[in-house]
């Protein structure tokens, strides 16, 4: 017991030899302590965000007029029964109710119609276009003008709105 009243005996001379001072300066040790502790804590929270690219892939789809038709450059084997030759430039194309497939070794691939082709027959879902009091139809991204009793595929006539594109 007197062990315990000496030791506090003595604690209480170096606290009061130390002065107020010390006190202080040890609290202000102990808060720098918790700064610190604080500001590596926010550190490691913006260290482990990161920032993800997101790869966004652009799909191209057909105006809903023409989503149940092939797309241009498409490859097919077999051309629909009922399909007409028509030929132009050297190339003989099949048509079929306004699609052109053009000869690609043993298949066929959908293609854009050449200037200058006749076709007999437009397919009933046609759009008849007026540009300049002259009329035209279109179908499938391809301008047609009537000739005799044949349609020619034009060029793109200027000033023509059409309401879909292939």
């Amino acid at each position: 017991m007197i062990m315990k009243k000496l030791l506090i005996a003595i604690m209480l001379v170096t606290a009061g030899v130390a002065g107020p001072g010390s006190t202080e300066q040890a609290k202000a040790q102990t808060e720098r302590s918790v700064v610190k502790k604080k500001e590596r804590k926010v550190r490691r929270r913006t260290r482990r965000r990161t920032r993800r690219r997101v790869k966004r892939r652009v799909t191209r789809r057909a105006h809903f007029a023409y989503r149940t038709l092939p797309r241009y450059r498409a490859r097919v084997t077999v051309v629909p029964r009922g399909a007409v030759v028509v030929r132009r430039g050297g190339v003989s194309y099949r048509y079929h109710e306004g699609i052109f497939y053009q000869p690609s070794g043993s298949a066929f691939v959908v293609a854009r119609p050449a200037v200058g082709v006749r076709v007999r027959v437009l397919p009933s879902a046609g759009r008849r276009v007026v540009v300049v009091n002259q009329p035209y139809f279109y179908y499938y991204g391809a301008f047609y003008k009537q000739v005799d009793d044949e349609y020619e595929v034009v060029e793109a006539p200027e000033g023509a709105l059409v309401d879909a594109l292939p």
